[in-house]
């Protein structure tokens, strides 16, 4: 987060609530999982999800979500924002399934994350996160304040900023049963990531041969580099033709029989009807402008255009808009009250968003100012006397033509400082006193600091101020969908389900009803269909030829109606399902085989040349490139391809090599040079490297650890929308 924005946020509630949210963990670990049923209440014993046959029950699932809707609400970077809380509830699933294979990947590990050892984290070496709000500018931390609550958490009343005799019973209660929630929550993520670091331990240990030369190979890979010239001869662009048999697909199948493997997987075919106005709905909203545009055509005089306006709006809903700063109003809209009087009624106005009637309610000056600055931040460190002489000296040089440049070099507030200390425009009660106060009161185009606030020191320039506002009103026409199209559409959807229930071929049924019919590609259970997990759990529900009732999707915009179309079972795969795929694969081959002829043909051309820059005489089509590149597959310009980056690596430098053959096509390689790690550097590998390696490897062990795993989702039996 950048340091402007903390200076917007800043307060001692937010202060006080962050560091409550993770401290007051009740030490009263032997409470745990009671306080995690509900405070001793009775669980539900609704499951939605079973992990290997261990439940995750519904009541578990809505209070985690409950909690992380209540979370994402107090946090003020979501101040006047919508909460997305399918997000929530997509996040939350995803948490719970992962917590539950952590516990049983711990089981098999023999590996047990006790709350004794969460206790000691909170209280005799609490990590920086939870440090950091108890630590003041110079870096020292506050740990009597620290353990204070911990060992008292009803004081967090006293630091509300409120007087607690005053707070109302429940007031009180709601914030400690918040504060409650949170240190659940912080208690479960330092359980887990104590489980997930031992069981990562244990992998290196089980792997610690093979680990040591990977990180040494990792390292001299991330570190190599080489210098090429290359000319890339795509099998795509020969022209001939290849043809593929089916006997040679059989007999490529039967060879690579063990790479074919078909796991638990299904696809659709699906009829969509899109939720759009019908011809009456367009007409009917075109007649209410039609009205609007003879009433207003009708009156001779302003006021009585005024008046009917004042009618109209309550007639159709209209929407009267407050007194707001012109920044902050659509500039399509100001734009058309800069020349018009108070009352005027301008219209109609055509968007994308509908049609529209304005009235300039009102306009005036001076009621609310904001000021546009810019800023160079300079933090205290270890020596404030030192922060303040270097201040000093970028005010000294700052000037308005250099101040964004300086900004970005120099200002520490790296937020604003991307932007060239831009902090946009910004109203009183916005930035910490110290700041505001110098920002409003220096005039327009000059440089004032440096300032002092608890932040460091500030040196501002003031852009611009403004105080002009704007009252308006509007009435806008838009074809909305009526509910009688709406219910015609859900009819004719359930009208085609019935259909395909009794036979009739779901592609004919298209053609016949001129609905679009889609078909989606085989699929996993842990995907959502068309958007939908509802979708996907009822596919895996059904059986081959099943129809599923029809389903709104993507916000109402489409009603879909389903019908399983093919079933693919784990284990391994038929040659029928892999035709398409088997197909591909022997066509580019046989382009590959005709290509290199054509490769062959140019090395001919360029062999002869000391080097490929500049080269003349080759085809149109052809074109040598040059690039930097890693031993990773990346070549620019060109599909991934590490057969192709592996040989670069591998051929002699200084000299046109022959083509070879990669997996995307022929490359005709000139190495420059390459700078490549010894053996020895590598063997000093970075921390960071060796992080790498650790992550890569719980990672890869951890997804093979869920593939395997039997995940059920019911989901289905409780929601529609998710």
């Amino acid at each position: 987060m950048g340091t402007i924005t903390k200076i917007r946020q800043v307060s001692p509630y937010v202060f006080i609530v962050f560091a409550v949210l993770f401290v007051v963990f009740m030490i009263l670990s032997d409470n745990i999982s009671q306080l995690a049923e509900g405070g001793g209440e009775s669980i539900q014993t609704a499951v939605i999800c079973k992990v290997n046959g261990e439940k995750i029950y519904y009541k578990d699932y809505e209070e985690r979500v409950r909690i992380r809707l209540e979370q994402m609400r107090q946090d003020p970077q979501n101040e006047g924002r919508e909460i997305d809380e399918q997000q929530a509830r997509t996040q939350v699933w995803d948490e719970l399934i992962r917590e539950k294979l952590l516990f049983q990947a711990g089981d098999h590990f023999g590996i047990n994350v006790s709350d004794d050892e969460i206790l000691d984290v909170l209280i005799e070496n609490p990590p920086d996160y939870l440090k950091q709000s108890f630590t003041d500018n110079e870096g020292i931390f506050n740990r009597e304040l620290y353990l204070r609550l911990i060992t008292n958490p009803t004081e967090v009343i006293n630091y509300l900023g409120e007087d607690p005799t005053q707070m109302p019973s429940e007031v009180r209660q709601q914030h400690i049963a918040s504060f409650r929630n949170q240190i659940i929550a912080v208690s479960d993520f330092i359980r887990t990531s104590r489980l997930q670091d031992a069981i990562s331990g244990t992998l290196i240990a089980a792997y610690s041969v093979s680990s040591s030369s990977y990180i040494e190979r990792k390292y001299i890979d991330d570190n190599s580099s080489a210098e090429i010239n290359y000319i890339f001869i795509n099998p795509f662009s020969i022209q001939d033709s290849v043809d593929v048999t089916v006997e040679e697909m059989r007999a490529y199948f039967e060879k690579h029989r063990n790479n074919f493997k078909s796991k638990n997987e299904r696809k659709v075919k699906y009829l969509t009807f899109p939720v759009i106005p019908s011809f009456d709905d367009t007409a009917r909203t075109l007649r209410r402008i039609e009205r609007m545009q003879e009433d207003l055509a009708a009156t001779t005089t302003s006021e009585a255009k005024d008046s009917l306006f004042s009618v109209k709006l309550n007639e159709f809903v209209g929407i009267e808009n407050d007194w707001a700063l012109m920044q902050d109003i659509n500039p399509q809209v100001a734009f058309l009250f800069a020349n018009a009087n108070e009352r005027d009624v301008i219209g109609p106005i055509t968007t994308p968003a509908g049609t529209h009637f304005y009235r300039l309610d009102g306009r005036r000056s001076g009621s609310n100012e904001v000021v546009k600055a810019s800023h160079i931040l300079v933090g205290f460190g270890d020596n404030k006397d030192s922060a303040r002489r270097v201040a000093n000296e970028i005010r000294r040089s700052a000037n308005a033509s250099n101040f964004s440049i300086l900004a970005a070099e120099k200002s520490e507030d790296r937020g604003s400082a991307q932007r060239g200390g831009d902090l946009g425009y910004f109203g009183r009660g916005r930035m910490v006193p110290e700041f505001e106060s110098a920002a409003f009161g220096a005039r327009v185009g000059s440089i004032v600091g440096p300032v002092e606030s608890q932040f460091g020191f500030h040196i501002i320039y003031v852009e611009d101020k403004k105080s002009d506002e704007l009252k308006y009103s509007e009435i806008t026409f838009t074809t909305t969908i009526s509910n009688a199209t709406r219910n015609q559409i859900k009819r004719d959807a359930f009208a085609a389900m019935k259909q395909l229930e009794e036979g009739t071929d779901i592609d004919t049924l298209a053609a016949k009803l001129n609905v679009i019919i889609q078909e989606t590609p085989y699929m996993t259970n842990d995907r959502p269909c068309l958007g939908s997990m509802f979708l996907t759990n009822k596919i895996f529900e059904g059986k081959k030829g099943d129809v599923l009732e029809p389903k709104e999707i993507y916000n109402g915009n489409q009603i879909v109606v389903l019908q399983i179309d093919g079933i693919k079972r784990e284990g391994p795969s038929r040659f029928e399902d892999d035709t398409l795929q088997i197909k591909n694969r022997l066509t580019k081959i046989k382009k590959l085989d005709l290509a290199q002829k054509r490769a062959e043909e140019i090395y001919n051309i360029v062999n002869n040349n000391p080097t490929l820059e500049g080269i003349e005489g080759l085809p149109h089509d052809l074109i040598v490139r040059s690039a930097t590149i890693k031993n990773n597959g990346a070549i620019p310009g060109n599909q991934s391809d590490y057969t192709a980056t592996m040989h670069a690596f591998m051929l002699p430098t200084n000299k046109i090599n022959a083509p070879v053959r990669c997996e995307s096509g022929y490359y005709i390689f000139e190495i420059k040079s390459r700078l490549i790690p010894t053996a020895e550097q590598a063997k000093g590998a970075p921390d960071l490297t060796k992080a790498q390696y650790t992550r890569n490897l719980f990672d890869n062990w951890f997804n093979n650890f869920k593939e395997r795993a039997d995940i059920i989702d019911y989901r289905a039996k409780y929601y529609s929308d998710f």
